[in-house]
């Protein structure tokens, strides 16, 4: 390709993507926002029963927009007295050693591929898909009557080795024992 064509390639490329409207949801910023705070303010309710690390570790599979306020928030806070490091993976082999696992709505696999890696691991699931909540999901977010909202199944995180104070359990809205 001449230096000539590759101008007009790049100059139209420049112009293509001036003009394309990338679609803004202020609603979903405002939920993964909200999202990311609970998961940090359910970080004081719980305990990992000993579970130690350098950093307090979160990771998001699959792709979604909790990400960036989950970052922002680990710029300035911690938890239990550490860093806040947060990942995002597609890949449920790359998850590690980690507090808390949240499992998007855009996450491709079923949920048996997370648990299955976890069961018995002192590590809090969250998903946001109700679908997932039964299988295996120990926290779900859902949105009901216009409010984020969130259920939580403490069998699973008992299995777990984790402990969700009463405090927290009573703003749950349905809760699996």
């Amino acid at each position: 390709m001449t230096a000539k064509k590759l101008s007009l390639f790049i100059l139209a490329g420049v112009f293509f993507l001036g003009n394309v409207s990338f679609r803004h949801d202020p609603a979903k910023e405002k939920e993964y926002l909200l999202k990311a705070a609970f998961i940090y303010r359910f970080s004081d309710y719980i305990d990992w029963n000993g579970y130690d690390a350098e950093t307090f570790n979160i990771v998001v599979l699959g792709e979604s927009g909790i990400v960036e306020p989950l970052l922002e928030i680990s710029k300035n806070k911690r938890i239990k007295d550490k860093r806040i490091n947060v990942r995002q993976t597609n890949n449920p082999d790359n998850i590690g050693n980690c507090h808390i696992v949240f499992v998007s709505r855009n996450w491709k696999y079923p949920i048996s591929s997370v648990t299955s890696l976890l069961d018995y691991k002192p590590t809090l699931i969250i998903t946001e898909q109700k679908d997932d909540f039964p299988k295996g999901g120990q926290i779900n977010f859902l949105i009901s009557d216009n409010k984020l909202k969130f259920q939580v199944d403490l069998k699973s995180t008992s299995r777990s080795g984790l402990k969700i104070s009463s405090q927290l359990l009573q703003h749950a809205i349905d809760i699996k024992r």
